[in-house]
């Protein structure tokens, strides 16, 4: 891992407020990773005695980016949150769980910011401040 990257876990812990922020860099680094796809792709059935080499590669690999994309994911979330997620079988399981807590926060936030800038009036007889 690049010391960018390392710059990007360390700076950027999800804590709840900054969570679009987080959402939006987390994906850049697992993009970066070429990990993403397990968010996004179902987890292929798990090989037996009678698959193909291809389906086991495709297993391993899928499983190894997900392994990858729950390390980055955990090490940029704060302790409370590791703890609340920490038993979950995939990376998607994780981002889904962190979308129902944060998600509706942040949309709640930003409609309530939209809303506060319309309703925003001059006072009768307020002069215009040209800067």
């Amino acid at each position: 891992m690049t010391p960018s990257l390392m710059n990007i876990l360390k700076d950027n812990t999800l804590t709840g407020d900054n969570y679009v922020t987080w959402k939006r860099k987390i994906g850049l680094l697992l993009q970066s990773e070429k990990h993403k796809f397990v968010l996004t792709t179902p987890k292929p059935p798990a090989p037996n005695n009678e698959s193909s080499i291809m389906c086991r590669d495709e297993y391993e690999q899928w499983k190894t980016s997900d392994d990858m994309a729950k390390c980055y994911i955990m090490a940029t979330i704060s302790d409370v949150l590791q703890q609340q997620h920490e038993g979950m079988e995939s990376a998607a399981d994780i981002m889904m769980s962190l979308e129902e807590m944060f998600a509706m926060k942040s949309r709640t936030t930003k409609r309530e910011a939209v809303t506060a800038f319309m309703n925003l009036r001059m006072k009768p007889g307020q002069a215009v401040k040209i800067t």
